[in-house]
């Protein structure tokens, strides 16, 4: 297992081509920003994870609006089976079905 601490949206760009089991997207971008793009690197059976989808007075200006965009957004990638748990932040297990 290997972890990686980078910008977001620097480190996305930089896997092109690569391949991930698990992907957990806790920042904007992988979320609200490119989510189409960290989608494409899971693998079929893959796990893309996603905490902080509840409301929560830390969040910071302008999370609220964006979390019914990405919720619909994550829903409508047919390849992925998406389940929503109220629970802790909210989280969300988003699972890419096999060919």
């Amino acid at each position: 297992m290997r972890f990686h601490l980078a910008d977001g949206a620097t480190f996305l760009a930089s896997l092109v081509g690569r391949q991930f089991d698990l992907i957990f997207a806790d920042t904007w971008p992988g979320k609200f920003d490119h989510l189409s793009h960290a989608l494409s690197l899971l693998q079929p059976g893959g796990l893309y994870i996603v905490d902080d989808l509840l409301p929560q007075p830390s969040w910071p200006e302008g999370h609220a609006p964006r979390v019914p965009a990405f919720l619909h957004a994550l829903e409508q990638h047919r390849e992925f089976y998406v389940t929503r748990l109220v629970w802790s932040t909210g989280v969300v297990i988003a699972t890419r079905r096999s060919t």
